[in-house]
């Protein structure tokens, strides 16, 4: 079956906050508590745009003391920040990623978590520099939270810069072609962090580090970026005795980081690929959320933000589990039941209900529609199928909508045509294929007053509105007293779109923690 049949794509404007955005409560009294606390941390790299990451905008990269990984860890559960797993590709040794979510604005914030300074080439970070004890011990406050000294700062983001430089920037940088070698932001940043400090400065802390990293390489790159920034010849050759310099603290040799690079290149470039690349997952099993309600209530739209919140950040699939997706199956017994209905009418009008071959017919016809039900119900199955997988790799699945009783998505072949063998056997099967889709962890039901259903939805039969909010009322209240697995929340959607999200993101991020 197609991927499209399963999964929705969802496009939403959650890409990014925007630029002139306030500091994030959340993340503020995070770093005071910290600050308090005495934790030894520092933010340890691209201070520049650290604004940015207490805005939720960018990342905020830690450098903490592993001796206090506890005591952070615990600062984390108290502030409900979770812990998450990078996408395969992404995952390095001491480095952890955190998620957190600030309840004002519904932004959330990233944290990469640092026990060790591992750094070095995109997919690879081959190199761990033992300068840990320098930064924290060097620590000063910028926007609330520590940073360390700018030559230290400084001194890294030279090797940093140098271990990413690729042949490919070789060759532009020697032709003068395309886009600098050193990208824009990085040549910025080298700016900015000259203009805090002096060369004596810069000297004086590598002569300090003398017996953990050669500082000769870095004067030569940044007296190079300063007078010839694409020198492609000498910054090759920079690199060249940066590796050799460094080659002991290498986590991996050449070769073998060369191979991991290239098999995650070839993993990423893959034209068949039909899943898009993976975010950040959750340790372990990951959640089910699924969205009920009446017509108006709001579920798509709900979903499809919701899809797009989450999916920011984390590995986050929707599911629509309604009827308007059907598959070929679904959709050709569908339009065979209305040839049988339009030809039973016909031998009816013109030889009697009762007339052998309109009986006939009227039991071909309800054939047709009980397997459409039933066709209906293996879409719905497949679709639970493959959110149960992802929710098994530590994903996030979205529905919308959830089989619970008829009208409300649930089997339907019971209220169908009459009594009889063929109805009965179809029936069995429904039940028991329905019987197979286990709850949701969290069930969203939104409730809304029918008035306000007729509103948003004047085209809807009142009628069919109003026996939905029944059963829904119906299940909910049974669900609730039977203790079902499932977390049921019931949430008011017939306020603005605004106050249904700030709830519901509250609600979906406390069953995250």
């Amino acid at each position: 079956m197609a991927v499209s049949l399963l999964e929705t794509p969802v496009k939403t404007a959650w890409d990014k906050p925007p630029a002139d955005a306030p500091l994030l409560r959340t993340a503020v009294d995070l770093f005071a508590a910290l600050n308090h606390q005495g934790l030894r941390y520092c933010h340890w790299k691209s201070n520049l745009r650290l604004a940015w990451g207490l805005q939720g905008i960018t990342d905020l990269d830690l450098l903490i003391d592993p001796a206090q990984k506890a005591f952070w860890r615990d600062t984390c559960r108290q502030f409900g920040i979770i812990r998450c797993l990078a996408p395969p590709g992404k995952r390095y040794p001491m480095i952890e990623d955190y998620l957190g979510f600030d309840p004002e604005s519904g932004r959330q914030f990233h944290l990469h978590v640092h026990y060790q300074l591992v750094l070095g080439e995109q997919f690879v970070k081959n190199y761990r520099l033992p300068l840990e004890e320098a930064f924290l011990d060097s620590v000063s406050l910028r926007t609330g939270v520590k940073i360390p000294a700018p030559e230290l700062e400084l001194i890294v983001l030279s090797l940093r810069t140098l271990l990413k430089y690729r042949d490919r920037d070789v060759i532009k940088d020697v032709l003068t072609i395309r886009t600098p070698g050193i990208p824009d932001h990085i040549a910025a940043e080298i700016d900015w962090l000259l203009a805090q400090t002096t060369p004596e400065r810069i000297r004086k802390t590598l002569d300090g580090l003398a017996d953990r990293i050669d500082g000769r390489p870095v004067l030569d790159f940044l007296a190079t970026v300063q007078a010839a920034p694409r020198d492609g010849r000498r910054l090759f050759h920079l690199r060249t005795r940066v590796r050799r310099r460094l080659r002991v603290h290498q986590r991996a040799g050449r070769l073998q980081a060369m191979g991991i690079y290239l098999q995650e290149m070839w993993r990423r470039r893959q034209r068949f690929q039909i899943r898009p690349a993976r975010k950040m997952t959750l340790p372990g099993r990951g959640v089910h959320l699924a969205f009920v309600g009446v017509d108006g209530a709001g579920k798509t739209t709900l979903t499809r933000e919701i899809a797009g919140w989450l999916g920011r950040m984390l590995d986050a699939r929707l599911f629509y589990l309604g009827s308007k997706q059907p598959s070929r199956l679904s959709r050709w017994t569908y339009l065979f039941f209305r040839i049988g209905r339009r030809s039973q009418r016909a031998l009816a009008g013109r030889w009697g209900e009762n007339s052998p071959a309109a009986r006939w017919t009227a039991g071909l016809r309800d054939t047709f529609l009980y397997s459409h039900y039933l066709f209906t119900g293996i879409d719905r199955w497949r679709r639970v199928a493959a959110g149960r997988r992802h929710v098994a790799r530590g994903g996030l699945v979205i529905n919308d909508r959830f089989p619970l009783e008829a009208p409300l998505d649930g089997p339907q072949i019971h209220l169908c045509g009459r009594p009889g063998p063929v109805r009965d056997f179809f029936v069995r099967l429904e039940r028991r294929l329905y019987d197979q889709m286990p709850p949701p962890d969290l069930l969203l039901a939104l409730d809304l007053p029918l008035e306000v259903a007729a509103r948003r939805k004047p085209d809807h039969d009142p009628a069919v509105v109003a026996e939905k909010k029944r059963v829904l009322e119906q299940v909910t209240a049974a669900l609730a007293a039977a203790g079902s697995p499932a977390r049921l929340v019931r949430i008011d959607a017939g306020r603005p779109l605004a106050e249904v999200m700030r709830q519901v993101e509250g609600v979906i991020w406390e069953q995250l923690r």
